[in-house]
């Protein structure tokens, strides 16, 4: 009976490493999700970013927004808070 018991044990002491781990890995894979969401979202915000840079009027914005740039015969006022 001792024997069948300290079997039972052991047995039951094998399983709890691997349970240990199972658990950690569900964990680590909603943390990985939510992560995988945040760079997909960040992904979509850069490729729109860069398809507006292909346009005249894409470009025109982020030389005056970027840079200060300013056409030929304009004034610029500064405001500031």
């Amino acid at each position: 009976m001792i024997l069948y018991a300290a079997f039972i044990g052991l047995l039951l002491a094998s399983y709890v490493s691997p349970l240990q781990q199972i658990f950690e890995d569900r964990d680590r894979i909603s943390t990985l999700h939510s992560d995988l969401a945040t760079l997909e979202k960040e992904n979509a915000a850069k490729e729109r970013r860069t398809e507006e840079l292909q346009t005249e009027e894409g470009i025109e914005r982020a030389a005056r927004e970027r840079y200060g740039m300013i056409k030929p015969g304009e004034k610029v006022y500064i405001i500031e808070k």
